[in-house]
């Protein structure tokens, strides 16, 4: 009698339940651009800052970004919304922004340097250019749904080589630290409408240190060297974690005003830029988050690891936060990676 063939499993989950990324990433597009942008009235008050001229000087950034009058605009609009941002009240959301996109982004910049990893992925700057015009909590749901059903997340012994590790953790350094530093800081609005282009940077940083370094002539493995990239992510996102949002654990009202999405859809009338655009923020980074530590979940190779998973989220999210919890499951899969290599090449030799 033949027995009954089990559910379909993608290392961790039921393969079916990977439906819940693209249903994420269709009721994200809702909530960000129905209820963000328009029903809290964000787009109108952007559009009446950055529909004022040029030269009137009333709108700091209504300025001469690109000489090109459209796009102008359109950069208005996004500076607009992030140096609504820039004021001791929205610091910590900014923060907590900056520091767990550096570990988001940096992923698809790491798997698309493996040996197999499947083509139509290996275009990171493209995915981050992309998630950086039509949001992160939309865009990346989708890159997860694709990783997975191409076996991202069965991968075993797939290490990354000592050249590509090299240029990722510079790509990281050169191409996202240095520039999310400066805009943080240096609050100006052309450095700000540059920022928004850091995919970008990140891909020209990884092919210059390929150049100049070639992956091809530094084969042996880049565990080390990637492990230390995941590491500075996770000390930097702890640090400033621990320095800025543990003070908003002390009141629910600004933990709620910070760090919450808003359940409900706020006052247009009432409504300042900072409001609207923290609002739109929180949600973004709350899906983009979210959707990244689920599909960690699919790396557990058992029940218990899985629950170890789960327990760690949990608590480290809210001890080192979200980018530094989501850079320790990536030390620990590189890890895991790293240990079937060095089982694969064992088996080899035999």
């Amino acid at each position: 009698m033949t027995q009954p063939r089990p559910p379909t499993f993608i290392s961790g989950f039921p393969a079916r339940m990977l439906a819940v990324f693209p249903l994420l990433a269709l009721a994200t597009a809702y909530i960000l651009f129905v209820r963000c942008l328009y029903g809290n009235g964000l787009v109108s008050k952007l559009h009446a800052v950055c529909g004022a001229p040029v030269d009137g000087g009333l709108f700091p950034m209504r300025t001469t970004y690109t000489n090109i009058p459209a796009l102008d605009s359109k950069l208005c609009a996004i500076v607009t919304f992030y140096h609504g941002l820039m004021n001791p009240t929205y610091q910590p959301l900014l923060i907590l922004m900056s520091t767990t996109l550096s570990a988001i982004a940096i992923i698809p910049f790491a798997e698309a340097t493996r040996e197999y990893h499947p083509k139509r992925l290996r275009m990171p700057a493209t995915i981050g250019m992309v998630f950086q015009l039509c949001s992160c909590g939309v865009i990346m749901p989708i890159y997860w749904f694709a990783f997975a059903l191409t076996g991202g997340t069965a991968r075993r012994g797939d290490r990354i080589n000592q050249g590509n590790a090299e240029a990722l953790l510079f790509a990281l350094v050169a191409g996202y630290a240095i520039p999310t530093f400066c805009m943080v800081v240096l609050e100006d609005p052309v450095v700000t409408a540059m920022w928004q282009i850091f995919p970008l940077y990140m891909k020209v940083a990884h092919w210059a240190h390929c150049k100049i370094r070639p992956p091809s002539q530094h084969t042996g493995s880049g565990y080390g060297t990637v492990q230390a990239m995941y590491m500075l992510v996770y000390v930097a996102s702890a640090y400033l974690h621990v320095a800025h949002i543990w003070p908003i654990f002390n009141s629910s009202a600004l933990f709620q005003k910070l760090i919450m999405p808003p359940m409900a859809p706020l006052d247009p009338s009432a409504t300042s830029i900072a409001e609207g655009a923290a609002a739109f923020l929180k949600w973004d980074m709350a899906i983009g988050i979210g959707s990244t530590i689920l599909i960690t979940l699919w790396f557990a190779k058992s029940l218990t690891g899985l629950m170890v998973l789960i327990l760690w989220h949990a608590s480290a999210t809210f001890i080192v936060g979200p980018g530094a919890a989501i850079a320790g499951v990536m030390m620990w899969r590189e890890a895991t990676i790293n240990a079937q290599a060095i089982t694969n090449a064992a088996e080899k030799a035999r």
